[in-house]
């Protein structure tokens, strides 16, 4: 279940920023390359023993010569390709950062699943960027499981420190609950379990501050068992909060 409501987020979020207006600021989706490629062995070919501890490396969409690499420490370095050679044009370490979400209810007993760094860079301003330290919990039990998310945005300074622009914030939640219990059930029904997902979309706002102003959108959805899906019910709440406020 790791990480399911956060590839929701990718696929819901980034079409709606999108479709408000043409001149909507957006963030930076990065595309994960496939291991193996020349452009990953080249850049592990400069970062060398990085690579051999679950790493990822990402390409800039649109973007044919910026490139990130994240792994498990949670570093995260951006590699730029000048005169065909691959450069480290900056490196965030974020392995001892403390995040803010520090635990769900004791008694919903949820497994923390650790942090990861969410493929996408947050605009914060012409110049300034952030990435989402995502905090996963979850738990799975007999037909279905629950699974929340939190999010730290940390702004990316040049000299490779950083600062919580924003913190605890809910990023994505999943629950299903089994509803059928026999084969008779299961013949009978299509949708047999009780399903509960929450979303965060982004809206970005630059009203000539020194940042933008970020709503926080979050999308929340209701599956009750036995129905279809025009069953669904949304719910919608807005927030709109200023970076560095918390």
């Amino acid at each position: 279940m790791k990480r399911i409501g956060a590839l929701l987020f990718m696929v819901v979020s980034f079409p709606l920023m999108a479709s408000e207006t043409l001149n909507v600021i957006k963030p930076t989706v990065l595309v994960e390359l496939k291991e193996g490629s020349e452009q990953y062995l080249g850049i592990c070919n400069v970062l060398k023993k990085k690579c051999e501890r679950e790493a990822k490396i990402w390409k800039v969409g649109g973007e044919e010569n910026i490139f990130y690499f994240t792994n498990r420490s949670l570093e995260f370095i951006k590699i730029q390709k000048v005169d065909g050679a691959y450069i480290q044009d900056g490196l965030w370490e974020f392995g001892n950062y403390k995040h803010s979400y520090e635990g769900a209810d004791p008694d919903e007993e949820l497994n923390d699943n650790g942090v990861y760094i969410y493929p996408a860079l947050y605009p914060l301003s012409k110049t300034k960027q952030a990435v989402a330290l995502v905090s996963n919990w979850g738990v799975g039990y007999s037909g279905g499981g629950l699974e929340y998310e939190y999010a730290d945005f940390m702004m990316l300074n040049n000299d490779g420190s950083y600062e919580a622009a924003f913190k605890n914030i809910p990023f994505s939640s999943m629950q299903m609950i089994r509803a059928c219990f026999s084969e008779e059930d299961y013949a009978k029904n299509l949708h047999c379990h009780d399903g509960w997902w929450n979303i965060l979309n982004l809206k970005f706002i630059d009203d000539g501050k020194e940042y933008y102003s970020y709503k926080f959108i979050q999308k929340s959805y209701g599956w009750p068992s036995f129905t279809d899906k025009s069953a669904i019910k949304v719910e919608i709440s807005e927030n709109i909060a200023y970076p560095f406020q918390q």
